[in-house]
C-alpha cells in the first residue's frame, strides 16, 4: 500500500526559493539530508506510535515527541519540523525546546493526576512556564499549540478532563495576557491511550495574525453548556514571512455555530469538515487580498478518527477533495466531544505574488 504521505517532498526547493523559518515535512524512514537539501536543520519530531516505550529520547538533542496515537495507513511516518537555518537545543526546567532566529519549538510532559484539583493545577503551571519561557527567550508570540490529553473524555471527580483542562488553559492566558483574544493560537487538543498530558508548541517573534471561522461561533464564546471557562483557541494563525506565509488551521471538527452536526455519521462530518476548512480558508485569504486555494492548497492534513472503522469512508471523502500533492496521515484519537467522530487539522503554504 502506499499513501500521499509517502511522496512528501520538503517544502523549501532545491534552489532554496522558500527559505521560511520553520517548514514541515513527513518522512516514512529517518530523515537524512538530500542532494541540494543540506541546509536543512531539525526543530524537532513528531512520531504518532500505539505503543511508545518512551515519551522522549535524550539521547537526541532536538525535542522529539512520541505521542501514543496509532497510525491507521501505511506508511507510517514521522514528523519533522526543519529551519534552513542552523538551530540552539536547550532546556529549561521541564521544557525542551529548540530555536533558529526566528521560530521557537518547544515540548514538555506530565504524569496526568487522578485528583481533579491537582490536574488543573499542573496544567496551570506547565502553561504558565511555557508563556514565561518565551516571554524570556523573545519568542512571544504562539503560532500553534497540539495538546495530547489521556482520558480526554472521561469524568474526573465529576467535571470532563477535557472541560478541566479548558479552565485551567483559560486561566493561564487570562493571567499573562493584558489583551486576550488577539494573542489566542491555532490549537489542537486530542485524546491518546497514554498517561501523561504532551504540550507541542510553535513560537515566533513576530506578530501574527490569527483568524475565526464564519460558520462557526468563536471557541472562547461558546455557550456555558460546554464547561465553566471557554476553550480559547484561534481557529487559524496566519504568519507572514518575506516570500510565503503559513496558515496553521486549527483543530476542525463537524460543528457549526457552535452546536455538532450529523451525529453517528462520519461520512458526513467529514463532508463538514471540509466546509468548514474550505470556508476558513476563503476568509482568511480574502482578508489579505489573495485568491483563495480552496482545499487545493492544503500541504498537510492529520485527520484524527474515534473509531478506526471509518478509516475508508473518510479517506475516500478527503482525498477526493483535497489536491494530488497533499499530505494526509490519518490517527486515531479521542476528540474533545462524545458526538464527534472526526476531526481535522491542516497547514497551508500561500505563496506570495512575484
Amino acid at each position: 500500500m502506499t499513501s500521499k504521505a509517502s511522496k512528501l517532498q520538503p517544502a523549501n526547493d532545491q534552489q532554496g526559493r522558500h527559505r521560511v523559518p520553520v517548514q514541515l515535512i513527513y518522512a516514512s524512514d529517518s530523515l537524512e539530508p538530500a542532494a541540494g537539501q543540506s541546509d536543512r536543520h531539525v526543530l524537532g519530531e513528531i512520531r504518532f506510535e500505539s505503543t511508545p516505550t518512551t515519551l522522549h529520547r535524550e539521547d537526541i538533542n532536538y525535542p522529539l515527541v512520541c505521542v501514543p496515537i496509532q497510525q491507521l495507513w501505511e506508511p507510517l511516518v514521522k514528523e519533522y519540523w526543519l529551519s534552513p537555518t542552523p538551530v540552539e537545543y536547550r532546556q529549561q526546567a521541564d521544557i525542551r525546546f529548540s530555536n533558529n532566529d526566528q521560530v521557537l519549538f518547544g515540548y514538555t510532559h506530565f504524569t496526568l493526576p487522578t485528583n481533579g484539583v491537582s490536574l488543573e493545577k499542573q496544567i496551570r503551571r506547565r502553561y504558565d512556564a511555557m508563556l514565561a519561557l518565551l516571554q524570556s527567550q523573545g519568542y512571544a508570540h504562539l503560532m500553534r499549540v497540539w495538546n495530547y490529553l489521556p482520558r480526554i473524555g472521561d469524568e474526573i471527580e465529576g467535571m470532563e478532563c477535557y472541560r478541566r483542562f479548558c479552565r485551567a488553559r483559560h486561566d493561564a492566558f487570562e493571567t499573562f495576557y493584558e489583551e486576550l483574544i488577539p494573542n489566542l493560537p491555532a490549537t489542537s487538543v486530542l485524546g491518546t491511550t497514554g498517561t501523561d498530558l504532551q504540550i507541542v508548541f510553535l513560537a515566533g517573534r513576530s506578530s501574527l495574525y490569527h483568524y475565526e471561522n464564519p460558520r462557526q461561533v468563536s471557541a472562547y464564546h461558546y455557550p456555558l453548556k460546554y464547561g465553566p471557562k471557554s476553550p480559547l483557541f484561534a481557529r487559524a494563525t496566519l504568519v507572514r514571512w518575506n516570500r510565503e506565509d503559513t496558515l496553521f488551521i486549527s483543530g476542525t471538527a463537524s460543528i457549526v455555530g457552535y452546536e455538532s452536526q450529523h451525529r453517528g455519521d462520519a461520512r458526513a462530518q467529514a463532508e463538514e469538515i471540509l466546509r468548514n476548512i474550505e470556508a476558513l480558508i476563503a476568509h482568511v485569504a480574502k482578508s489579505i487580498r489573495m485568491t483563495t486555494p480552496g482545499l487545493g492548497g492544503i500541504r498537510q492534513l492529520r485527520v484524527y478518527l474515534r473509531n478506526s472503522g471509518d478509516l475508508g469512508t473518510v479517506r475516500q471523502i478527503v482525498e477526493g477533495c483535497l489536491g494530488a500533492s497533499a499530505q494526509v496521515v490519518y490517527l486515531q484519537a479521542g476528540i474533545c466531544r462524545r458526538d464527534l467522530l472526526v476531526e481535522m487539522e491542516a497547514l497551508l503554504g500561500l505563496e506570495k505574488p512575484a
